[in-house]
């Protein structure tokens, strides 16, 4: 229940549009044991608005214990979820909105823009196509939709959506969007820049909202050549990103962990090492992981791998959990070589378990881990798996630095590390010498594969790929692009990996003055 002062406080607030304050009201309404639907709706708002995805969703697990029939607050803990990176459970959040309230718009339009980042553009198109049913004088619907259409390639079904979504609401952050998505498809970059300043120059946006609206304004501006402008408009964007989620703890940074660890590694001794070296899990399937460095290449591998029939791969999926992690740091890494083998038993259960969540059944064949930012979770593969086979893509660190600076990410410790060039090629080096560091210690089956082979010599790199997986190797390994188009992507990779083979080496050299600050970091990893 709401107590009668709780509520009129908080209408004195709703009153005055002031939703933050109306939040906060709400919060220690619930923070003293007061309990309704409304107070959880607007703290959850306040949070969300504030960008703090990660309150969000603690707040609205509460609510579903007060309220686990709530239409809005099954809406609103999507939202959660879906602005936090966890799109899966977003869209299972959604979904138990819609089997209650089938009419609800906001669950709709959140399940398709989860499925949109999820890379699931086939599902997505059709949630955006519910929501311009039911709210067809609104325009996000169609904007959505002309969104998905673009990056699929129906340009002119795109234009027609984002022209309707313009007619309604011109000013709409998604309609400009859209309309910009589709010039930008059509090679109408000047037009596509035209409409991006107008985002940009909006201060009132989320957030989120501007970091998209400057990173994609960059990439046109880098389209056309407009280098300087384009790296200034990269800058600002990772600038609203980083002090949106400032670190609100005092924990170490990701990269002083992964250096810790590297440490700690080196200090193992080669009867410790030896002694637990044969311990393995009873192998489910051919257990591959493939790793390295975000915007290194590892998508485009993964689905090329995915072309050969008995290959299952998940992508970025969160295999190894907090009970794994809590073992990542340099004070505790060591403790995981002292673990006995039921203890050993119980993590490699508690991945496989994890496995299965991500939607992989295995029943032999080959089963492949994609995600680069397990590249430094490297130490906890050779404990759990030293019988799994590790892929690792190497790009031009140059090339993979620059990529990261100038990507939108979900917010997480790892991706605010990438928002400066410093940072990111601080974290790309700790990555990289922990890596290196595992490899020695460690009698481990790895093969190293560059990007730049694969995008000169696709055939004989990926020979020599299937090669050390004992995969057959085919000519129909040359149209992954088809694989990619047939299953969900969701990385930031998804629209390069749909085409045909994407050379993106060299990219850094158009912004080789800017990258001057941080050549001594990335020289050591530069491939002679």
């Amino acid at each position: 229940m709401i107590s009668a002062l709780t509520h009129a406080r908080i209408q004195t607030a709703l009153r005055d549009n002031d939703i933050v304050a109306a939040g906060n009201l709400s919060e220690t309404a619930i923070s003293t044991g007061e309990q309704d639907e409304m107070l959880y709706s607007l703290a959850v708002q306040r949070r969300l608005l504030a960008g703090d995805g990660g309150g969000a969703i603690a707040l609205t697990r509460e609510a579903a214990k007060c309220a686990p029939l709530n239409p809005t607050l099954l809406a609103m803990a999507g939202d959660s979820m879906r602005t936090t990176g966890q799109l899966q459970e977003a869209i299972t959040f959604f979904d138990k909105c819609i089997a209650i309230e089938p009419f609800n718009v906001s669950a709709w339009y959140g399940r398709a823009l989860a499925l949109a980042s999820s890379g699931n553009l086939a599902e997505a198109a059709l949630s955006f196509e519910h929501v311009c049913e039911l709210a067809p004088d609104t325009a996000p619907g169609f904007a959505g939709l002309a969104s998905v259409q673009a990056r699929n390639g129906d340009i002119e079904a795109a234009r027609q959506n984002a022209e309707r979504a313009a007619a309604i609401s011109p000013d709409d952050f998604n309609t400009i969007l859209g309309l910009a998505c589709c010039d930008t498809a059509a090679g109408q970059s000047v037009a596509a820049a035209a409409g991006l300043r107008r985002l940009a120059e909006k201060t009132n946006l989320p957030a989120d909202d501007r970091v998209t609206a400057l990173g994609l304004l960059g990439d046109t501006l880098d389209s056309l050549g407009e280098h300087d402008a384009a790296f200034d408009c990269y800058a600002r964007a990772n600038a609203v990103f980083a002090k949106a989620h400032v670190p609100k703890t005092d924990a170490p940074a990701v990269t002083a962990v992964i250096n810790g660890v590297t440490d700690a590694i080196s200090r193992l001794t080669p009867a410790i090492v030896s002694g637990t070296r044969n311990l393995d899990a009873v192998n489910k399937a051919q257990h591959v992981f493939l790793l390295g460095f975000p915007r290194s290449g590892t998508t485009l591998v993964e689905q090329v791998l995915a072309t050969i029939p008995g290959v299952q791969a998940s992508e970025e999926a969160p295999t190894f959990g907090p009970a794994h992690w809590a073992y990542f740091s340099e004070e505790r890494i060591a403790e995981l070589w002292s673990l006995d083998n039921a203890e050993i038993e119980h993590l490699r259960d508690t991945y496989w378990q994890s496995v299965a969540t991500a939607g992989i059944t295995l029943n032999g064949g080959t089963y492949v881990d994609m995600d680069p930012f397990k590249g430094a979770a490297l130490p906890l593969i050779a404990r759990l798996f030293p019988r799994a086979k590790i892929v690792i893509v190497r790009r031009d660190p140059r090339d993979t630095v620059w990529s990261c600076f100038r990507r939108n990410f979900v917010h997480s410790p790892s991706t605010y590390e990438l928002s400066s060039l410093t940072r990111a090629a601080n974290y790309y080096a700790a990555t990289m010498g922990l890596m290196g560091r595992t490899l020695e210690t460690f009698e481990l089956d790895h093969h190293t594969l560059h990007y730049e082979d694969l995008v000169r010599d696709f055939d004989q790199t990926t020979k020599a790929l299937c090669t050390f997986l004992k995969l057959p190797w085919g000519e129909d390994l040359r149209d992954f692009s088809t694989t990619a188009r047939a299953h969900p992507v969701k990385t930031v990779s998804a629209n390069q990996v749909r085409k045909t083979l994407f050379d993106g080496t060299g990219q850094w050299k158009a912004h080789a003055k800017h990258l001057e600050p941080i050549m001594p970091v990335l020289l050591p990893w530069i491939r002679g």
